[in-house]
């Protein structure tokens, strides 16, 4: 095995060094590997160290199944806490905590290191003095699964915005610790829910392969009242649409909404294949407007002059649509210079924003027999592909070719965040993360569909095997982007469902999350460790059951928060009462011997059971109800709840 000085060098020859300008901690070696990743080698004073000298921080836990094939490496996955980790999490209010490691080889090390990376490790040049930023490798597909009460879902809280937002979290991470730090990333984590870059759902048997890639939808017109059938994209296809999203525009100065009047256009029929519009007037700055036909308006300077000037031109045989003359009205002689104009794509998508720059202008040379009207405008943002209406409206567009969005329509706030200056280039392909809550809860093969195959790392877009797919519906090519992560949560104790669906294990990773007393220690409610009484329960769970029923420590965490012993006995009797006894219950089929088991009440005296065998002096006996043939074959299950055990002190005493 390597000892800690061996583990040290091998690192600085990789170029896994202590970061310019930082100092090292008393207790340990601070090594680097970018993007706010650390790794810790021991140390006690000159003397190299032996045993486990390596330390992995806790975020390499979702990469425990390829960590463990690495031949030489050897990680027990218990807890070791130190000041000295300082860039790793805390284990609650506690110290900051990693995994020990014991390294036999170097090469062993070294491919521990480029999973933690994602990319490759070369020996740096005596020139390079920096060590270069690289990406913290998480999984793509990763299930956290484990009882319930293990805080399953509250983790991918943090997770999906340490994934999305790598950078912004390290910062963060540097500067704030405990209640401060979990405030902060829900913060953040609310921010990126609102752009889009974080979806959060949850499976249940009704989900279906509609909701999560895409399906018909009857909707109305708002216009015309009439029903139609739209092609609505579901959670996940609009999240794989939101990651493959480019952003062009000015990226110099951000752009005021004072004074200025915004208005939706519709720029060609996308269901009709009229692109080509689009793409023209995207081509030479300007909007084109379809009503109006061939007819030159220029002089036109109210609507009745335009109303006339249709009139005109409309013979006998001919009759204009009442609509016209408002929309070319509108384009012309309403819409102002500095105007903002939103591109629709569909009622349910937007592909650009546009400042109008001159006045009207009649388009003489157009081959086509409509869109003659023209107004030049500066393109602000394009989006491909087109950005769904979410991100900035606040309902369903109207078909109407032209027409103002007021406060009710649109989100101003949104606009200006879309019109902020645009990031640089390398940002363009930022991580867009899923969250599926009770993943197991849905039908697999009816949700995903052929798209279970697509989620695979090397069937995704660009990768060695990319793979893509004409969608049913849509009729369009769809693939997985590289940078969609998927994050699911199993509740391992839900026995109401069929076994998982094996195409799912083979493509996710799953980190399994157990119950952690330690995080309830220093808490005390009748005089009761709660930590102890925690591990107490689950031990005899463990033994009747197996792990997979065990409690999560998330069920006693409010007693954290509450100073006051006598609102602790409360919040413990609530926690009992209303959670861990119906708990039990669905655990054990209603099975009351064996919650009182669990709960260690055959020990206990009468009054401070939970669980009451009711005694012949309460009702009558077997005998009595039975003739002696029958009674003599049973065995009395008539047992009730005792609700003053929930406020005894010697009740949650003798669970211990």
């Amino acid at each position: 095995m390597l000892n800690s000085l061996e583990i040290y060098q091998a690192l600085n020859e990789m170029g896994i060094t202590l970061e310019a300008g930082k100092y090292e901690p008393s207790y340990a070696s601070e090594h680097a590997l970018g993007n706010g990743s650390y790794l810790y080698v021991k140390r006690k004073g000159d003397n190299p160290v032996s045993k486990s000298p390596l330390v992995i921080s806790p975020d390499a836990l979702a990469l425990r199944e390829n960590i463990a094939r690495i031949p030489g490496l050897h990680c027990t996955w218990q807890k070791t806490k130190s000041t000295s980790y300082r860039r790793f999490p805390r284990d609650g209010e506690l110290s900051q905590y990693g995994y020990d490691a014991d390294v036999e080889s170097v090469a062993a090390l070294k491919a521990l290191v480029e999973i933690l990376t994602g990319a490759p490790v070369f020996a740096p040049s005596h020139s390079e003095k920096n060590i270069k930023e690289k990406p913290v490798m998480f999984p793509l597909n990763q299930i956290l699964f484990g009882p319930p009460g293990t805080g399953k879902t509250y983790a991918t809280t943090e997770l999906a915005v340490k994934i999305a937002d790598a950078e912004w979290y390290h910062n963060t991470a540097m500067e704030y610790e405990g209640n401060a730090l979990r405030d902060a990333v829900k913060a953040r984590y609310q921010a990126l829910i609102e752009k889009q870059r974080i979806m959060f759902t949850t499976f249940h048997q009704s989900f279906s392969y509609e909701d999560f890639i895409e399906g018909i939808r009857a909707t109305t017109d708002e216009t015309t009242g009439k029903l139609r059938y739209d092609v609505m994209d579901g959670i996940f296809k609009q999240l794989c649409l939101n990651a493959r999203v480019k952003v062009q525009g000015s990226a110099t100065q951000a752009i005021s909404l004072e004074g200025r009047r915004i208005w939706k256009m519709s720029l060609g029929n996308t269901m009709e294949g009229e692109d080509d519009v689009y793409a023209e007037c995207l081509a030479n700055n300007y909007l084109l407007l379809g009503w109006g036909e061939d007819i030159n308006f220029d002089g036109c300077s109210s609507f009745e002059a335009v109303k006339a000037k249709i009139s005109s031109v409309y013979t006998e045989g001919r009759e204009a649509s009442q609509y016209m003359s408002v929309a070319v009205n509108t384009f012309k002689n309403i819409v102002r210079n500095g105007d903002l104009v939103i591109i629709s794509d569909g009622n349910h998508k937007f592909r650009a924003i546009a400042e109008i720059t001159g006045e009207y202008h009649y388009l003489s040379d157009n081959e086509r027999d409509d869109y003659h009207q023209m107004r030049p405008v500066k393109w602000l943002r394009t989006y491909t592909p087109s950005l769904p209406k979410e991100q900035l409206f606040l309902k369903s567009l109207s078909q109407m070719t032209l027409y103002e969005l007021r406060d009710t329509t649109i989100d101003r706030e949104k606009l200006t965040q879309l019109l902020a200056p645009v990031e640089s280039p390398e940002s363009q392909d930022l991580p867009h993360v899923l969250i599926i809550d009770e993943i197991n809860r849905g039908n697999i093969a009816r949700i995903f569909g052929e798209l279970i195959t697509l989620l695979e790392p090397d069937k995704r877009q660009n990768a060695a095997d990319a793979r893509s797919l004409v969608l049913p519906y849509s009729k369009q090519p769809f693939s997985v982007p590289e940078n969609v992560y998927v994050i699911g949560t199993m509740n391992t104790a839900d026995k109401s469902l069929i076994q998982m669906d094996l195409a799912l294990r083979r493509r996710f990773s799953f980190v399994e999350m157990l119950p952690e007393p330690e995080l309830l220690a220093g808490i005390s409610v009748f005089d009761v460790d709660i930590a102890t009484l925690l591990l107490r329960i689950n031990q005899r769970i463990e033994a009747l059951l197996d792990s997979e029923h065990m409690i999560g420590h998330a069920y006693f965490m409010p007693l954290k928060t509450l100073a006051d012993e006598k609102a602790r006995e409360v919040c413990l009797a609530a926690i009992f009462r209303d959670k861990i006894l119906p708990l039990l219950r669905e655990y054990f089929f209603d099975d009351y011997e064996r919650i009182g088991w669990v709960l260690n009440d055959p020990v206990k005296a009468h009054r401070d059971k939970f669980i009451w065998l009711q005694t012949a002096s309460d009702i009558p006996g077997l005998s009595t109800l039975f003739p002696p043939a029958i009674a003599g074959n049973l065995t009395d299950r008539r047992f009730r709840i005792n609700q003053d055990a929930f406020t005894s002190a010697a009740a949650y005493q003798g669970i211990i």
